[in-house]
């Protein structure tokens, strides 16, 4: 889970955000499904990217062009007002999508992750059976007491917490040893929100998360703390394509090449990660959120 995918910058899908150079031509979403499908991935949620900002006409694209493969998750603006976020929803439900991602450090700067717009379109998400999914790129903790908020007044409404909750800091990727630190608090807020059935865990982005190199190791026991906390039901791996196969926001030493990256939970040893758990990590848990009929799904 959590690809994303961005055109060459032409119209008639020019960019937001211009990606890293390195990255301009290796996210388009026929590289995409022929790398995944060679890794062994029957289906793929594509996650809106910051490069194309609220224009989601490159993952419609994506949708069309491969609607057994993909499933989208949208980018929410949250300069909008309550009424119209909540028609930005439907608009995009009626176009398909799964979900839509909350980017809290987006929404820090329009009332925070529980203004009017954000309670709004969560509720919204639950009626129409649409996942949220929450980056928090800077941590969690300053976002708790809105996320809290959001989960006790829409109970309905599914929420994936994305990259492990980024309890490592900063997330750019590829910070080996000392050089982020881990947050131990917001790590314990983490397994807490576990009593909350409608919250779930991206296990993403592992080059972000982890201290050491592949197969980054030092995650297996965060693993089996979420998998004795969440249950394998509740968690859902994903890769952070394309930025995986580079690292991080820059290049580092722990780039992996896709199907590297597929391969990295194989390697733990954790309590509790069994076969049929790690099926569900693998797929199974992606496959019941996001309606794939492929049971080896990717978020």
């Amino acid at each position: 889970m959590s690809h994303q995918v961005w055109s060459d910058g032409f119209p008639p899908y020019p960019w937001a955000v211009a990606p890293p150079p390195e990255l301009s031509d290796a996210a388009n979403y026929d590289k995409l499904h022929a790398t995944a499908s060679a890794a062994g991935v029957a289906g793929a949620l594509i996650v809106q990217p910051i490069n194309h900002k609220y224009d989601h006409s490159y993952t419609d694209a994506a949708l069309r062009a491969f609607p057994d493969f993909y499933k989208g998750m949208g980018l929410l603006d949250p300069s909008l007002s309550p009424v119209a976020a909540v028609a930005a929803i439907d608009d995009l439900h009626t176009r398909g999508y799964v979900g839509v991602r909350f980017n809290a450090g987006a929404f820090s700067e329009h009332g925070g992750i529980d203004s009017p717009t954000s309670r709004a379109a969560y509720a919204r998400c639950g009626q129409l059976g649409m996942v949220v999914g929450l980056m928090a790129f800077g941590g969690l903790r300053p976002h708790l007491p809105g996320l809290m908020a959001l989960i006790s007044a829409s109970p309905p409404t599914s929420l994936v917490l994305d990259h492990l909750g980024f309890f490592r800091q900063p997330a750019t990727g590829g910070l080996l040893g000392d050089a982020a630190r881990n947050d131990e608090t917001a790590w314990r807020e983490i397994l807490a929100l576990s009593s909350h059935p409608q919250v779930h865990v991206k296990v993403s982005a592992l080059f972000r998360a982890s201290a050491e190199a592949p197969p980054f190791s030092d995650l297996a026991p965060r693993v089996e703390a979420l998998l004795a906390a969440y249950g394998a039901e509740r968690l859902l791996w994903g890769s952070d394509f394309p930025y995986c196969i580079r690292g991080g926001q820059a290049p580092t030493s722990v780039a992996q090449a896709y199907d590297q990256a597929v391969a990295v939970p194989t390697f733990w040893r954790a309590a509790g990660l069994d076969e049929p758990a790690l099926a569900m990590l693998m797929g199974g848990t992606a496959a019941r959120l996001f309606k794939f009929a492929a049971c080896k799904a990717s978020s």
